[in-house]
């Protein structure tokens, strides 16, 4: 006898999540999302990949209205959500070109199907991103419903409600907890960042590029490793099997000489980030946001990382984590299979700059002691050495 073993939690938390961010969706229209959610994550058309992005709403007008910079177009109009397996099979290839698919709910009953696109620039919040944010909308989140559907990668499906209800759905059957992609790229990008000085709405723009990239890599390359290394970082052989640039991009410096930027060369650069991320072995960047390098390879310890479960791409990851080069200050990786994390490299130490304020204290036996604890809680640079705290507390400093 067939056993057939069905992912039911996660019809009945789908279910649930509906139930939750819009009491009225019809019933008909939830088994059929259901039956497309569990094929987002390997939806093909023609041969093709897609990862489709759904937004449901019943007022996709004010939303955009709401959020702002935003362009949508009608394409079907039915009197009811019968049709809805036919449209998101004519919908879906509109994904290949950044075009989200939207279905309006009508008080009515009939069901509105269509596209829409942010025109923000790369540096900036797209619409899928802002609508979450929108303080405004989330206090009309009871007449004015949304939530939204994107397949991030080939097992998993994320779902955001207005409300504020978040949902990952795993089709995988590793029993694996993802880590917060936002979190993990936030964490990513401050380090890349770290060192660059500028303005802070330049620095702003900066990281909101930055993630805007790897949200997309996420969604459209097979899985990535990108090392941040510190600013004078030199190698001496540890990334020498790779591509290193006599000329390191400083995307920095595409939009901060003035107030115009061209959008274009910065979309253009940003494809070719993705490109270096989406080629075999490592991209290496350092923390003034600079590309320094891409198809780099590391000998993995094959002892050390023989209790790793993953492919090359991870092992290669950890041996970075693990090395004991200095000016690596963390590591990035991304697979296929949805799972990601930022990991900071345990060796590295930042050397941060301490304003004394005062010279120095003069030396002398009466305040030797403050002199001391003044040295245990200084945060960077000690203000003694301890050898030197050792002579003056012999009292043989000046020998």
């Amino acid at each position: 006898m067939l056993n057939n073993i069905y992912f039911g939690d996660g019809k009945t938390n789908i279910e649930n999540f509906i139930e939750y961010s819009y009491p009225n969706f019809p019933q008909k229209m939830t088994a059929q999302l259901i039956n497309f959610v569990s094929r987002m994550c390997f939806y093909e058309e023609e041969g093709a990949k897609l990862r489709p992005t759904i937004l449901f709403t019943n007022k996709m007008d004010t939303l955009i209205k709401s959020v702002g910079n935003t362009i949508k177009q009608v394409i079907f109009e039915d009197e009811n959500e019968n049709m809805f397996r036919s449209r998101m099979k004519a919908l879906t290839p509109f994904s290949s070109h950044k075009w989200n698919i939207y279905v309006q709910l009508n008080s009515n009953g009939s069901v509105e199907y269509g596209i829409y696109r942010s025109l923000n620039s790369i540096k900036e919040h797209n619409f899928n991103t802002n609508l979450f944010l929108n303080e405004e909308l989330k206090a009309r989140s009871n007449s004015v419903f949304a939530f939204l559907i994107e397949s991030i990668s080939s097992s998993n499906i994320l779902f955001r409600s207005l409300k504020g209800e978040d949902m990952n759905l795993n089709f995988s059957l590793e029993n694996r907890k993802l880590l917060d992609f936002n979190e993990e790229v936030k964490e990513f990008v401050d380090a890349s960042f770290s060192k660059l000085k500028t303005t802070k709405k330049k620095l702003n723009e900066l990281k909101i590029l930055y993630q805007n990239t790897f949200k997309n890599c996420f969604r459209q390359i097979h899985g990535c490793i990108c090392v941040v290394v510190d600013k004078d970082y030199v190698d001496n052989g540890f990334f020498g099997d790779g591509i290193w640039l006599s000329h390191p991009i400083e995307l920095s410096k595409l939009f901060m000489q003035s107030t115009s930027y061209s959008e274009t060369k910065l979309e253009s650069y940003s494809e070719l980030f993705m490109d270096m991320l989406n080629y075999d072995g490592i991209t290496i960047v350092d923390n003034k946001g600079r590309i320094r390098a891409y198809n780099v390879f590391v000998e993995s310890d094959s002892g050390k990382e023989s209790n790793i479960v993953g492919g090359a791409r991870k092992r290669a990851a950890f041996t970075v984590i693990n090395s004991k080069v200095k000016k690596i200050v963390g590591v990035y990786f991304q697979s296929q299979e949805g799972e990601i994390f930022y990991n900071r490299n345990r060796n590295y130490r930042e050397r941060k700059t301490r304003n004394l304020g005062t010279a120095l204290p003069t030396i002398s036996t009466s305040n030797f002691d403050d002199i001391k604890t003044r040295n245990m809680v200084a945060k960077s640079i000690p203000l003694f050495s301890e050898e030197d705290l050792v002579k003056f507390e012999q009292k043989s400093f000046l020998d």
